[in-house]
């Protein structure tokens, strides 16, 4: 164990009881109660002092008059989650989920969502009111909460584990998730990946996917167990929030700009009522002492501290931020205890990282589930330590060693924490066999439109090599994935690159018996319907490709996308009349259809027929109506205008596609060979060169 001198407290750290050997919190009035968060009672600190807590303090048992209130808040939020999720049920669309980890899709690829929003404003209000979102409006901190109710009925003191590095786990998860794409796309990808661009802001704001981007129960439910109860019994109160949470991480360093804190008149006595029930590890009668405000990061303005100060000496109050703090000439010196020794910080650190890559991967484990499984398989290999080489350990009420020897308690605690290790372990290796296949079929050159072409196209021997292997990987990952019970979510997704892989190989049949089972397994859907329509196509069995696929959208006509892949097969097939079938009885079958308007009007404005022609651009028009800046659509009129001859509404139509859409190639190419069919040469060939270079740069 080693312990260090903090510049002042709030920079992080917290300041709880050391395990081991077992020392307590300088709160000799407390006769007993509290939150149970900090050491015995009766016990002292080793860094508390007589100016500490005054002994003439009469002993009682603080309260919080608070949590009632907090929990009620907290409660109708879920209620009002609940609501937001029956209305989405009821009226098949909704805003989108009110999820700060919506904002990726902003740093990504500049999609500005209701999470993006919300997650600004909560920010934006850290910087003033402090950390206040935390313990007022997160449903992981109500969980974490009842769990720490519960422990305490249970007569278990939950305790904090202090580790330095950890501590900036939620900041790394933070820059992982937020910053990181977006350095990503400015600063690498323009000489890594030219061809990504960035696509500027948009917004999407409604959703009739309310769950596209929740994982299902299989995940929920696990989630909530170990990020809200699992992390409080091995970290401490807020442990989740502590060593695990992004969100966290920037919440944090905001609070340091708070100019709304917990601050302390003159007639605080020290009794520590304060310390006593606070839920979020701070040391609330040191830092008033000290810096006359809480100025630690981890304070979640519960306002316990406020309601249970016998002299009402606490009050929430403006004034300086904590990054203007100074520490009083008369405090004393306050030595942060730590768990962990370097030595011990650096290995734990690296079980950390290790344990998070472990389950982030094909598996499914969303991120924010993987930095809870990280932080208590941190815990829990810090215990296994400590078992093995520790003369004595203990966890809660449980003794694990004494005098150098393991209890039973201590074997059955190791027991589990070797057995949870080789878990994370375990689905580790399977991920790394999946990223092995993923690697290798990247590596796979041939392009889906030869292999799926039906021309019989021989694959090269790397590419066939590398297909090869990429299946093997992929089929031993399914089964061990299949063996320890975890297969289900990923199961048809591998399946489908198996698939893929098979049809690099030349072998379609295989592929396609492959994709038919999993849909007698799991069901027929969309991307099975395709992918099976694909492979039969790719065995050379044109016709056969289209009616399977014809036969599944007729029995499903919501799936739009294997619409448009048929329409586009008929028509390469120049099976037009029947291209023209499907995408009629589809607007008959739902006039507002506008995907399969425009691939209707596409169809007649091609056509050779005049009639036909004049029903694409009158179509058109009405498309245009309701979206008058679409430039395909624009492109799309100017061919028909050019078929009936109106070649000065075509190149109207075309210059005016171009101003809606200057760095798209399409509409140049077009223009530039309308203006060489009338003659216009020098103007023709400026615009043509125009697209060209347009077109090198896509």
């Amino acid at each position: 164990m080693s312990s260090e001198n903090a510049p002042r407290a709030g920079s992080g750290a917290k300041h709880c009881e050391t395990r081991h050997p077992a020392v307590a919190l300088s709160l000799p009035v407390i006769a007993g109660g509290g939150s149970g968060e900090h050491a015995p009672k009766g016990t002292r600190a080793p860094h508390s002092t007589p100016h500490s807590v005054p002994h003439s303090v009469p002993h009682s048992v603080p309260h919080s008059r608070m949590g009632w209130r907090r929990a009620t808040v907290l409660i109708v939020i879920q209620l009002l989650m609940v609501a937001h999720v029956v209305q989405w049920l009821w009226t098949g669309s909704t805003i989108k989920p009110i999820e700060p980890s919506e904002t990726m899709e902003t740093t990504k690829d500049g999609i500005v969502t209701v999470g993006t929003i919300f997650f600004v404003l909560a920010l934006a209000s850290t910087a003033v009111l402090g950390r206040w979102f935390c313990g007022w409006g997160c449903h992981v901190v109500m969980l974490q909460d009842f769990c720490g109710y519960l422990m305490k009925r249970a007569g278990i003191r939950p305790r904090l584990f202090r580790s330095r590095l950890l501590l900036w786990l939620p900041l790394a998860l933070a820059t992982y998730m937020f910053l990181w794409p977006v350095v990503y796309r400015f600063a690498i990808a323009p000489f890594t990946r030219p061809d990504l661009r960035w696509p500027g802001f948009s917004a999407s704001l409604v959703t009739s996917d309310f769950w596209a981007t929740f994982p299902g129960v299989a995940i929920a439910v696990p989630f909530l167990l170990v990020c809200g109860f699992l992390t409080v019994y091995l970290l401490g109160a807020k442990g989740y929030c502590t060593y695990a949470c992004p969100y966290g991480g920037f919440f944090a360093p905001l609070d340091e700009l708070a100019p709304v804190r917990i601050r302390v008149s003159d007639a605080c006595t020290q009794c520590g009522h304060c310390t006593a029930v606070c839920t979020s590890n701070v040391r609330v009668h040191e830092e008033v002492r000290d810096f006359r405000m809480v100025v630690d990061q981890g304070c979640m303005k519960c306002l316990d501290c406020v309601s249970a100060c016998p002299e009402q000496a606490l009050r929430v109050g403006w004034g300086a931020p904590a990054f203007m703090a100074r520490r009083a000439s008369d405090a004393p010196a306050r030595p942060n205890k730590w768990d962990l020794s370097w030595n011990a910080e650096l290995a734990l650190a690296a079980v950390a990282i290790a344990s998070f890559f472990a389950v982030r991967g094909a598996i499914g484990v969303p991120l924010l589930f993987a930095s809870g499984i990280a932080a208590c398989a941190t815990y829990l290999a810090w215990m296994l330590a400590q078992i093995v080489t520790a003369p004595d350990a203990r966890l809660h009420r449980m003794q694990l060693k004494r005098a150098g020897r393991a209890t039973g308690q201590g074997i059955a605690v190791a027991l589990v924490a070797l057995a949870a290790l080789a878990a994370v372990a375990g689905i580790g290796a399977i991920n790394t066999l999946f990223a092995l296949a993923e690697s290798d079929e990247a590596r796979v050159t041939s392009s889906a439109q030869v292999v799926l072409s039906g021309a019989g196209t021989k694959v090269d021997g790397a590419n066939l090599a590398l297909a090869s292997r990429a299946r093997a990987r992929y089929e031993h990952a399914l089964a061990w994935s299949e063996a320890v019970g975890i297969a289900a979510p990923i199961r048809q997704g591998v399946e489908s690159r198996i698939a893929w892989l098979d049809a690099v190989a030349g072998d379609f049949k295989h592929g396609e018996q492959l994709l038919r089972a999993s849909a007698a397994r799991d069901g027929m859907n969309e991307g099975l319907a395709l992918g099976i329509a694909r492979l039969i196509r790719g065995s050379g069995d044109a016709q056969g490709g289209n009616a399977f696929a014809r036969a599944q959208y007729e029995a499903n006509p919501a799936w739009h996308g294997l619409r448009e892949e048929l329409v586009g097969w008929l028509l390469a097939d120049e099976s037009r009349a029947d291209a023209l079938a499907v995408t009629r009885s589809a607007i008959a079958r739902d006039p507002s259809d506008v995907g399969a308007q425009r691939r209707l009007s596409a169809i007649l404005v091609e056509s050779l027929d005049p009639e036909q022609v004049r029903e694409g651009i009158a179509l058109i028009d009405r498309l245009l109506q309701s979206d008058p800046r679409n430039a395909s659509a624009l492109a799309a009129r100017a061919r028909g205008q050019q078929t009936l001859g109106d070649i000065a509404g075509a190149e109207a139509s075309l210059r005016k596609a171009i101003e809606i859409a200057p760095d798209e190639w399409q509409p140049h190419q077009a223009l530039g060979m309308l203006l060489m069919a009338t003659d216009r040469q020098k103007e023709a060939a400026s615009i043509l060169k125009r697209a060209g270079d347009l077109r090198v740069k896509r």
